[in-house]
């Protein structure tokens, strides 16, 4: 082994540059957290303010999930009521596995 390929090993075991960063940054993350958690405990009208826009935020989306659900399911509809009815069964049982398979995904995602 010559000197080169002995320089190269020590250079690749060395941490670059983005490492430096990334710890730094977190650093900076976690000053930051503290630095607002601080405030918050001082103020709770702030702390109350942000849990309430969090919830409201977190209904909204599940508003939006709902309706898209709402819009999918009516839409899968007017697509099966224009089929050929020889091809509705076959596509309903498709829809049907389908369905099941990823209701037992989620359910044993959540046991």
């Amino acid at each position: 082994m010559d000197i080169n390929e002995i320089m190269k090993m020590v250079e690749k075991s060395l941490p670059d540059e983005n490492l430096f960063s990334e710890v730094l940054r977190d650093i900076v993350k976690d000053e930051l957290k503290d630095y607002l958690k601080n405030i918050l405990e001082k103020n709770p009208e702030i702390k109350k303010g942000i849990r309430e826009a969090i919830k409201k935020y977190t209904d909204a989306k599940l508003h939006e999930i709902a309706a898209t659900t709402e819009f999918s399911k009516s839409f899968i509809s007017l697509i099966i009521a224009s089929m050929p009815e020889d091809m509705k069964k076959e596509i309903l049982e498709d829809l049907i596995t389908i369905f099941q398979r990823e209701i037992s995904k989620t359910v044993e995602k959540t046991l």
